[in-house]
């Protein structure tokens, strides 16, 4: 009987050290970089959406960025719509990423994005040389109707408050292309001022 406590304590013992070992290493500055990344996909489904945030959206962690980050994607016509959201110092965070063409979302470049917290959409997203003048390419008529057709059946699509009113400034912003024109930024284009 002795012996079989002894056991018992000795198990006992090591679940001990097991957790205090999982516990240390999740909570302390090495979770987020090592535990974090896995572990938050596996328990997504239990951790709470931030309002606006589709039920099918999946949570990866960012250690570098915003931290928790819920993504989901929308089906378009010939293209596909790439949301994410995350918490900033400052509140909710909304970004998104258009694709053109039959490639699945993140599978080609993305033909425009916006962030909640900038006043501009970009369009296209490659590297331009400084200084930052003159667009290098332009969007055709056929083009921007297709890009004011997508954004429009994305804002049927989604109820968010924050999501709608991205989607409504990037439609006046499609608006206003044939009249003012792209002019480049480091990174893709964005309307003329």
């Amino acid at each position: 009987m002795a012996v079989r406590s002894a056991r018992q304590r000795a198990f006992g013992c090591a679940i001990l050290a097991a957790a205090i070992a999982v516990a240390t290493v999740t909570l302390t500055p090495i979770g987020p970089i090592f535990v974090y990344g896995w572990l938050v996909p596996v328990i997504s489904p239990l951790v709470p959406k931030p309002e606006g945030v589709p039920s099918r959206a999946q949570a990866q962690y960012h250690w570098k960025g915003f931290g928790l980050v819920w993504y989901w994607e929308d089906r378009l016509t010939d293209g596909c719509a790439r949301w994410f959201a995350a918490e900033g110092q400052s509140g909710a965070v909304r970004g998104l990423d258009i694709y053109g063409g039959i490639a699945s979302c993140g599978g080609g470049s993305p033909t425009i994005s916006r962030l909640s917290f900038e006043n501009h959409s970009t369009f296209g997203n490659g590297a331009n040389d400084w200084p930052y003048e003159v667009c290098p390419f332009d969007l055709s008529s056929a083009s921007i109707r297709k890009l004011l057709g997508q954004v429009s059946s994305l804002k049927a699509a989604n109820s968010g408050e924050i999501e709608n009113r991205m989607l409504e400034e990037m439609l006046v912003e499609i608006e206003h292309i044939e009249r003012l024109g792209l002019r480049a930024q480091q990174y893709g284009c964005r309307l003329a001022d």
